[in-house]
């Protein structure tokens, strides 16, 4: 598995309840209104019309997922998540595929106390596919590493939570399947089992390696400028392995194909008045970044262009 620098990592706060697909809207709404429903669970459950632990869960999703955060002892929208599901956001019911990629995007590169089960997934797992006991294989690895205290039980409610974020429900009929939104992206799905020494068999998960034709080409530009801004901003080449593959790339994040990371930055290069160009040198692939952009100024670009899907 790719290394990675020394962080301390959550495996709970969730509540064990991955997000559901009304909540960020309903909760963005009410603080756009001057309400405070995250600040104490109980006015949530009032306003917001849910149990207690989903209010606390839903305190958590909304600040990983980069909607809004609590400064001053107050919760307020970030700039992001005005611009998502403000009263005159592009997107304030969470309808659009581009949505759920950039929530995908934020959660997988969370960069303040990111969830283990994130990083190992989808920023250090380099085997096309994963079983549960070898997950949390590498969990336990990590909090003694960290040498902080992790219940299998906790860990295994934790891998759950992220898995129920990405594979489709049982049914499609099931709760599940309506409220976990990031499962239409279909980056994980069960292929079959294993089996264990003890006889007992477990399922086994494959990440989608295949082109993902509903990832628009300016959410692709977004996320490879937040990536250039963050990880890389002294630089002005990269190689493509390091947008195809590096930690926190969006090659990785995606599980975009290296063929499908070139032609994207080859179409990027190519726009009039372009900010990429595809250079070749010592032959190996290399990729120039006229100038920095911030990735925010890129949203109007990505609703209103016409190669996305709605969810």
């Amino acid at each position: 598995m790719a290394s990675a620098p020394q962080q301390d990592f959550r495996f709970g706060g969730h509540q064990t309840f991955a997000l559901r697909i009304a909540w960020l809207p309903k909760a963005a709404a009410a603080i756009e209104r001057g309400e405070d429903p995250l600040s104490n669970p109980l006015d949530g459950v009032v306003s917001l019309g849910l149990g207690k632990n989903m209010v606390e869960a839903l305190r958590c999703w909304i600040d990983a997922y980069g909607v809004a955060s609590k400064t001053d002892g107050r919760w307020s929208l970030t700039a992001l998540g005005r611009a998502l599901f403000g009263a005159h956001g592009h997107d304030p019911y969470l309808e659009d595929q581009q949505t759920l990629w950039l929530l995908h995007w934020k959660i997988a590169t969370l960069q303040t106390a990111p969830f283990f089960a994130w990083e190992l997934l989808f920023n250090r797992w380099n085997e096309p596919t994963f079983s549960a006991s070898a997950a949390l294989l590498a969990f336990s690895q990590e909090a003694e590493r960290a040498q902080r205290p992790l219940s299998p039980i906790s860990a295994k409610q934790h891998l759950d939570v992220c898995l129920h974020t990405y594979l489709p429900g049982r049914s499609g009929r099931s709760e599940e399947a309506l409220d976990s939104p990031l499962s239409s992206l279909r980056l994980l799905r069960q292929v079959g089992t294993r089996e264990l020494s003890e006889g007992r068999n477990e399922q086994v998960y494959a990440f989608d390696l295949e082109p993902k034709t509903s990832l628009s080409q300016t959410t692709f530009e977004f996320c490879l400028h937040d990536w250039w801004n963050r990880e890389l901003k002294h630089e002005e080449t990269v190689t493509l392995n390091e947008v195809a593959f590096s930690r926190l790339s969006p090659g990785r994040v995606f599980r975009l194909p290296e063929s499908e990371v070139r032609e994207r930055l080859g179409a990027l290069s190519r726009e009039k008045g372009a900010n990429f160009e595809l250079l070749e040198s010592l032959n190996q692939m290399m990729v120039r970044r006229k100038q920095r952009r911030e990735p925010l100024a890129l949203l109007s670009k990505i609703y209103a262009s016409e190669d996305h899907a709605h969810a």
